[in-house]
């Protein structure tokens, strides 16, 4: 084999370290580098193999006999929503279910777009998403997995503990995920503020499922 030119080698030199900067960019998940994005895996969610579909979160609101007046998008979460008065519930919802409400609920217009939900024992909880900040007015759209536990907090209000994370390849820094947490947290407990009356008895996730048992209202409408 012929030995290459000082030239040859230049090039060479450039275009492998060209490909070792777009395999990092790509990791980050930030930015979409095409072929390197879809290779790494980072152009989209990470799939926990729980599948969504609108028809079982339709299902679990007929069930459970709650209403959502309007148009479904505009019960995303940071939405504003006038609830009636909870009466008592008690729930079971599975990943597929928690998942597909998420999903209607958040994908048009919310900041967490195409969610899997996949719920173990203790507590514990992995989420897949795309965080689409645009229609917020911050131009962030990327990938993010995270593991750890959602339970019952003081009063009617929920604990997040988000135990790991990740932006595409790359460990999202552990200050980094402490301020995931409070304004996931923050936003759930707002939206629950605004129900009259509910109550949460108990939350308990094992075996796949979350488990409800309290007050809960039976129709909201957005303002």
């Amino acid at each position: 084999m012929a030995e290459m030119s000082s030239t040859t080698k230049k090039i060479v030199a450039i275009v492998l370290s060209l490909c070792v900067i777009l395999a990092v960019i790509a990791a980050t998940g930030v930015f979409y580098v095409p072929g390197f994005s879809e290779a790494l895996g980072t152009n989209k969610p990470r799939d926990l193999g729980v599948k969504a579909d609108p028809a079982k979160f339709d299902a679990v609101l007929s069930r459970e006999n709650v209403k959502l007046n309007g148009d479904v998008s505009d019960f995303y979460l940071g939405s504003d929503v006038r609830w009636s008065t909870a009466v008592p519930m008690d729930v079971t919802m599975t990943n597929e279910e928690l998942s597909s409400m998420m999903q209607a609920t958040n994908n048009e217009k919310g900041p967490l777009k195409e969610v899997q939900l996949k719920m173990g024992d203790n507590n514990l909880v992995e989420m897949s998403a795309q965080i689409d900040l645009n229609e917020f007015g911050y131009p962030i759209n990327v990938p993010v997995y995270t593991k750890g536990t959602l339970k019952k907090g003081s009063g009617n209000r929920i604990r997040i503990d988000i135990q790991e994370g990740a932006s595409g390849l790359v460990p999202i820094p552990e200050n980094i995920l402490d301020q995931g947490e409070m304004g996931l947290e923050d936003a759930v407990n707002s939206q629950l503020a605004q129900m009259p009356g509910l109550k949460i008895d108990t939350l308990d996730i094992s075996e796949g499922q979350l488990q409800f048992n309290g007050a809960f209202p039976q129709s909201g409408t957005p303002e």
